[in-house]
C-alpha cells in the first residue's frame, strides 16, 4: 500500500512505473482525507466523470457499493481481503494522474498494487 498526500484542487500522479515496473497495476484506492471531489485521468483524457468525496475503498472495476457480479459467466466478489477465488481487473498505472476539487486542506489518499504484476526495481 502506498500513501499519497496533495492540496486539495491539485494532481497527483499514479505513474509508479520507474518503483515497481512498466506493467503496474493498481488494484484500489481509499481516500482517508477526501477532497470534495475525484477523478481520474490519463493523458488529459478523463477515465471517470467527477465523483463526490468518499472514504470506503474503490475497488477500480466496481465501486464499493458493489457487493458481487457476473463477468464471462463468472460470479465474483468484491472482497478487500483480496482471497484466491476473488478476480478484479487492476488499472495500468502509466501516465495516471488523480485530479481533486476543493480548497484549504490536503487529502490523504491509500493506494494498493495489483500484487501479480509489481516487479521492484
Amino acid at each position: 500500500m502506498l500513501t499519497l498526500r496533495g492540496p486539495f484542487g491539485s494532481n497527483i500522479s499514479l505513474d509508479f512505473r520507474a518503483r515497481f515496473g512498466e506493467s503496474i497495476e493498481l488494484q484500489c484506492f481509499q481516500f482517508v482525507v477526501p477532497p470534495i471531489e475525484f477523478r481520474l485521468v490519463r493523458c488529459a483524457r478523463p477515465l471517470q466523470d467527477w465523483q463526490q468525496s468518499n472514504t470506503d475503498i474503490y475497488d477500480l472495476q466496481h465501486g464499493p457499493g458493489v457487493k458481487e457480479w457476473t463477468r464471462d459467466g463468472h460470479s465474483l466478489v468484491n472482497d478487500t481481503r483480496h482471497r484466491n477465488d476473488v478476480m478484479t481487473c487492476g488499472l495500468l498505472s502509466r501516465d495516471l494522474f488523480m485530479e481533486t476539487r476543493g480548497v484549504g486542506l490536503d487529502f490523504l489518499l491509500l493506494v494498493w498494487l495489483r500484487e501479480s504484476t509489481r516487479r521492484n526495481r
